[in-house]
């Protein structure tokens, strides 16, 4: 589905415009600057008596609102006027997403029309102040372990924040993302599609696979906190949470998002892909030797192979969800270390069981806030729907 969005969005290239600021506006942000045309990237401090004043927060003003894109698609009017989020920080403050989108119905009530930066920046501030004790606590714990284990790691270089994604990645890969180069069919030459929205192509080099894999044993031998990535892996790690988050935002903004753009480019988020859950999953025949049949939370998934020695395990497909053939089987997609997989997070699939060894994939489940809003507040249909009636063949 594709919509009639304007090519340019007022309000954000009039605040842009606006750089730089008089010293004394606004008095908590530490830098500003303008990354690209609309876009203001601010760093706010906050007051030492702040529970969130742990850490400076990045804050990103710029592009359509949640959901306003499309709410003006539909006829509707704006609901949120720009599109303001802690960006690239983990962050648990109530009227705050799961993406940094600020989504607090006060917050846009208290802003004047049109908004200014100081506004914003003032009703950001005043959002952290009403934060409650219980999420600051859980804030500050999460980016402290991750600081911990930077301190720890002074030379890992998917740590550091000036780490080159393209510059490590496969380098037919990187040539055609930064050239825009395209097969004869009109997609890149170096992709297979063994089945309709699942994508394969190589993406990590072995040395890049080694980084992660060092990176990843050295958090799992401290005795720092983590979570397991979800309700179906009891083995892996959260990047977000180990200090990653960066590398993370990175791999989405410099891979995922491109490609998305080219491969699926019917679906409406593809333009709006802004956040991550981002994880690894360990797979060994006596833990968790497989994984049965699912659709992930995400509009896109990427599934990387870092290796180890294992046989078996393939990536299993099915159809969409809500198809006629969401049930069928299509195709298993055997892994190779460095090797991606790339789909629509509503396709089913599975792990099939690792017959022996041990094997470690990074997976990025890329979501669009603007979609997730929209589709919330019922202009979007939720993945897979309206509901085909499925067909006879079954999965298992």
């Amino acid at each position: 589905m594709s919509l009639p969005l304007p090519a340019s969005h007022d309000l954000s290239s009039r605040l842009s415009s606006s750089l730089p600021l008089p010293p004394f506006v606004p008095q908590h942000c530490t830098s500003t600057s303008s990354p690209s045309e609309g876009i203001i990237s601010l760093t706010i401090t906050l007051p030492q008596t702040s529970l969130y004043s742990f850490r400076p927060w990045p804050l990103l003003i710029g592009g359509y609102g949640i959901g306003n894109d499309l709410d003006v698609a539909f006829g509707g009017p704006p609901r949120r006027p720009i599109m303001i989020r802690i960006h690239n920080a983990l962050v648990s403050c109530k009227g705050i997403d799961e993406g940094g989108v600020i989504s607090d119905e006060t917050f846009w009530s208290s802003l004047p029309d049109p908004p200014t930066i100081e506004s914003i920046v003032k009703e950001v501030v005043n959002l952290f102040e009403r934060g409650s004790e219980e999420d600051a606590a859980f804030a500050r714990a999460k980016y402290g372990t991750g600081e911990t284990f930077r301190s720890s790691r002074i030379k890992d270089q998917l740590l550091k924040n000036d780490f080159d994604v393209k510059e490590h990645i496969s380098r037919e890969v990187a040539e055609n993302l930064c050239s825009g180069s395209k097969g004869s069919e009109g997609r890149p030459s170096w992709l297979d599609e063994p089945s309709p929205g699942v994508f394969t192509f190589p993406l990590f080099p072995p040395n890049l696979c080694d980084l992660f894999l060092e990176s990843l044993d050295a958090f799992e031998s401290t005795d720092l906190p983590r979570r397991r990535p979800n309700t179906m892996n009891n083995f892996g790690l959260i990047l977000n949470e180990i200090g990653m988050e960066g590398l993370a935002q990175k791999i989405l903004e410099d891979v995922v998002s491109p490609l998305s753009r080219i491969l699926f480019s019917k679906e409406v988020f593809t333009e709006s892909l802004d956040h991550t859950h981002t994880f690894t999953v360990e797979y060994e025949p006596d833990k968790d030797a497989g994984l049965d049949m699912h659709h992930d939370a995400s509009e896109v998934t990427l599934n990387v192979c870092l290796g180890r020695d294992f046989k078996g395990g393939g990536l299993r497909f099915c159809g969409e969800f809500g198809s006629a053939d969401y049930r069928k089987s299509r195709l298993c997609v055997e892994h190779e270390r460095g090797r991606a997989v790339l789909h629509l997070g509503r396709i089913r699939h599975a792990a099939a069981d690792i017959e022996q060894g041990k094997r470690v994939n990074l997976i990025m489940w890329a979501r669009s806030s603007a979609f997730r809003a929209a589709a919330a507040y019922g202009h979007v249909q939720p993945d897979g729907y309206p509901r085909e009636k499925e067909g006879e063949v079954v999965d298992r």
